[in-house]
């Protein structure tokens, strides 16, 4: 036994550190299990991320050329159908009858319908969760028709394809701001109201915008309802998975006996877009990002450790220092007396 330690020593072409210097203590078994810790819980932190991805936002110009684009609303009315047109306007001096293209549908509802929905909602982004997840495409049925129109609410609804430049879509009361033969008495007119969409693009029902179940009550006969709207083009992407919608922000405000009694939505579109794509990185990224991170923080821990020995031997002293420590050979090390120079 002691000639076969003897040969493997001399055949140890690659010294071990002396045993005088390999040192084994609590600290230093603490320090690394702290270490090792932090390393995989990293590691799982970055693993995760790359299987999830990210969410990259952007911002830029608009650079497609967009001549049309699809107004989608649905709206209910406190007043009969046969009181109410519908039009929009924009700054091409283009009139659209929108009533030719809506539907008006006569309903009845409770008088506490009116008071279900708040009558502000804050704009927010949309999430990309929820936009995917909604992003089902529908269509209005029965567009351009007139039934029930004696019903004392009035439903609203369809599709209106707009020039995609600065105006106006509204809805007022029969004889009021346009000239006809017939005008509606005062005495009906009532612009309560309760938005169940407004939207531009695809028609999507499941995604929430910012006028969607948002209603509006007054006890006043000649009042008018502003909403100022900023549209801007919207893309959600993921996985190959692209969602084109639009979102806007809203600014409302009301006046009596000034204006043309009605329900007027001024919108503009901003010439830039956003995007929010979920993104992955390459492969080599991702190496290349874990062997950083495990290296650095394995340098990291290293210095802390010599750092916070070196204060405890400085505020507490080398005896209390060592304490917790035991010297240990190697497998190749032993008694030095034990083996012969050869």
């Amino acid at each position: 036994m002691e000639n076969t330690k003897k040969y493997i020593r001399v055949f140890d072409a690659f010294p071990k550190t002396p045993p005088s210097d390999t040192v084994s203590s609590v600290r230093g078994s603490y320090t690394t299990f702290i270490t090792y810790f932090f390393i995989l819980f990293m590691l799982w932190v970055d693993v995760g991320g790359r299987l999830d991805g990210y969410i990259d936002h952007q911002f830029s110009v608009d650079d497609k050329i967009r001549e049309k684009i699809d107004l989608n609303v649905d709206i209910i009315v406190a007043m009969p159908c046969k009181h109410l047109d519908a039009n929009v306007r924009d700054i091409t001096e283009d009139r659209i009858l929108a009533e030719e293209l809506l539907s008006f549908e006569g309903v009845r509802v409770p008088s506490y319908f009116w008071k279900m929905t708040p009558e502000k909602k804050e704009t927010r982004s949309f999430d990309i969760d929820s936009v995917l997840q909604n992003s089902l495409e529908m269509d209005y049925v029965g567009q351009g028709r007139r039934i029930n129109v004696d019903l004392p609410a009035c439903r609203i609804s369809g599709t209106i394809p707009i020039n995609r430049v600065q105006g106006d879509f509204h809805i007022t009361a029969e004889g009021y701001g346009y000239l006809g033969s017939n005008v509606a008495d005062e005495n009906e007119l009532n612009l309560t109201h309760m938005i169940n969409e407004f939207s531009f693009g695809t028609f999507y029902p499941y995604i929430d915008n910012s006028l969607d179940l948002t209603s509006q009550s007054t006890d006043k006969k000649r009042h008018t309802f502003h909403y100022n709207l900023k549209v801007i083009p919207s893309t959600f992407g993921r996985l190959g998975l692209e969602v084109e919608t639009t979102q806007y922000s809203v600014q409302m405000h009301e006046t009596d006996d000034k204006y043309v009694p009605g329900i007027f939505f001024k919108y503009d579109f901003d010439p830039i877009k956003m995007s929010m794509i979920e993104r992955r990185m390459s492969f080599i990224q991702f190496l290349t990002r874990v062997v950083t991170i495990v290296g650095g923080l394995w340098v990291i821990a290293s210095w802390l450790y010599r750092a916070s020995e070196k204060l405890i031997v400085l505020v507490m002293g080398k005896e209390f220092a060592r304490r917790g420590e035991e010297k240990k050979g190697g497998l190749l090390d032993g008694d030095e007396n034990e083996f012969e120079t050869i």
